[in-house]
Formats: C-alpha cells, structure tokens, sequence
C-alpha cells in the first residue's frame, strides 16, 4: 500500500501549467514519484498545490475569471446525477435495440470523472438548479459542463480503448450551441475561511428559477 500523506521537504516551486495558470505547488517523497513513473512507464512528479497563492483562472475556459482553482480549467467541482447516468444508460440500450452497431456499454458516474456524485430526484434536475446547499456548505451552479471525447475512453489493464459512446448518444440530446452538456459545475458559495466539510450521505437542498 502505498502512502502518499507526507511531503519531501524540498522547497517550494512555482509551475506553470497549460492555459497560462501558475500554481505554487509541494513536492512528495522521492519514492512516490518512482511509484508512479514504474506504473504510469515513464518519468513523473506528484506535487500538490500548497494554496498558499491564490491561483485564479487566467484562462478563457474559465466560467468565472475569479475563480480560485488547482489544477482544473474551469471550476472547482463537478456535480454527477446517478439518475441522469441511468437514463443516458437507458437510451444507450435503446440505440442497440434499435439497430446500433456500437457493442453495448454501461456506463457509472466515475466515466464522467466527477468529484461530486448524488443520488435522488428525476434526470438532469440539475440544470435548472441555481444554488445548492450540501450539509452546511453553500455552492453556485456555474451551468453544465461541455464534455469531449475523453468519455469515450477507458482503460482495463493499462490499454485504453475508444469508442463512439456515450458521447454520440449524448450529442442526440444534450446538444445545445454546438455544445454537449452533461453534469453540472460547481463554485463554493461560502469563504475560504468557513469550515467548509463534506460527507457521505448529506441531503442536498438545491434552489431554482
């Protein structure tokens, strides 16, 4: 098992990371990056963003220019709905019943790489909320997130495969200018200083237009 909670001592370093963003960041034990340079097959850095500057979006991605952000393009979190994964299964099936020469694919939240994932309500009731409160902790719906071929790929023994889904079937039904949405993004509402935690199994209160 690897441990990855202790930082090397080294001093810190300022990076510079595609779409212009400089970050301060802090390194880990030299025996972290050979764990994963022999696992990823070729040389690697784990570093952490040590948030002692405040790294705002300087990149036109970015939904708000304001945003205080590490190591993303566009917004802190992202905000997956199981029923909305369901029903995009769903369609995905009946693609294939209806003559699709796409093998058949299941596919979970974690396809879509979110770090928030909720359960509850109809599919894609997350795009008219505008606020949300999770626990105790406030956030700001920043609208969906416009997905790319990334989510046609997965990877099963260090291979990674391609297809046409779920992206294609999205396109059908989740387009709008040119863009294809699914999942929604998320800026904490609150201060950096409010004790901002969250857990497994909190309610989430969400507020509409």
């Amino acid at each position: 098992m690897l441990s990855v909670d202790k930082f090397c001592p080294r001093k810190l370093l300022t990076t510079k990371l595609k779409f212009l963003n400089r970050y301060e960041v802090q390194f880990y034990r030299n025996e972290i990056d050979i764990w994963f340079s022999n696992a990823v097959g070729r040389p690697c850095t784990l570093v952490r963003s040590s948030g002692s500057q405040n790294n705002t979006c300087l990149n036109r991605r970015c939904r708000d220019v304001e945003i205080r952000l590490n190591f993303v393009n566009e917004a802190q979190f992202l905000l997956i709905s199981e029923e909305s994964v369901a029903d995009l299964n769903h369609r995905l099936r009946l693609k294939l019943q209806n003559g699709s020469h796409e093998k058949l694919i299941e596919v979970t939240p974690s396809r879509f790489r979110p770090n928030l994932v909720f359960s509850g309500g109809k599919p894609y009731a997350e795009d008219g909320w505008t606020n949300l409160k999770i626990g105790n902790t406030n956030f700001t719906s920043m609208g969906g997130c416009n997905r790319c071929q990334m989510i046609n790929m997965t990877s099963k023994a260090g291979n990674v495969q391609k297809s046409n889904e779920p992206l294609s079937t999205l396109a059908s039904y989740r387009r709008l200018k040119g863009k294809i949405y699914f999942g929604i993004l998320l800026k904490l509402y609150d201060t950096i200083e409010h004790d901002a935690r969250l857990s497994v199994g909190q309610e989430i209160f969400p507020d509409t237009d």
